[in-house]
């Protein structure tokens, strides 16, 4: 009875559905509805691009080099060219936030820690807690302890199996 009704939808769904749908709206590029499925170069100018970064944008991006973007990128003054324009990077701006909340919640616990535990500075100096009537905010050791070596096999394996594609995309190429 599922396989029919799952048959049933199917076949009443739009012919545009896409099988991998962003979960978000915001990388989506509204535009006339044409008989091929893959359009590659730049938007035309009746679509609208509401991403300008990221992967919503990742068909409209340059992908090959020509000769002279590559002794560009392979100048000796791409350290300096390349730190300049982290700002402007599309990995930076995709992750900055989380970056930024990840680093304000550690900070308040150093600082909080610091508050109720005291600390040690960098002399050696132990100073005592200003804020005594406050617990520390601490986790147990036990569950990263027991978690740590599935997590490192995991990621060598991730790492491996990475590294077979890409050996194998470069024997092909």
């Amino acid at each position: 009875m599922k396989f029919l009704s799952a048959l049933l939808l199917l076949a009443l769904s739009p012919t545009q559905t896409v099988a991998f749908a962003p979960a978000n709206n915001h990388a989506v590029v509204s535009a006339a509805p044409s008989s091929t499925s893959l359009q590659m170069g730049p938007p035309s100018p009746e679509s609208l691009l509401t991403e300008t970064y990221g992967e919503g944008s990742r068909k409209y991006r340059r992908t090959v080099y020509t000769h002279n973007e590559w002794v560009k990128h392979r100048s000796s003054d791409r350290f300096i060219r390349n730190i300049s324009s982290m700002y402007n990077s599309g990995v930076y701006k995709s992750l900055g936030r989380e970056v930024f909340a990840t680093t304000a919640i550690a900070t308040f616990l150093v600082v909080f820690n610091a508050l109720t535990g005291g600390y040690t500075d960098f002399d050696g100096v132990q100073h005592e807690a200003i804020i005594s009537s406050l617990p520390q905010l601490t986790l147990p050791l036990t569950p990263f302890t027991l978690l740590s070596p599935s997590l490192g096999l995991l990621l060598v394996f991730r790492t491996n199996s990475s590294y077979g594609r890409w050996d194998e995309a470069r024997k092909f190429w």
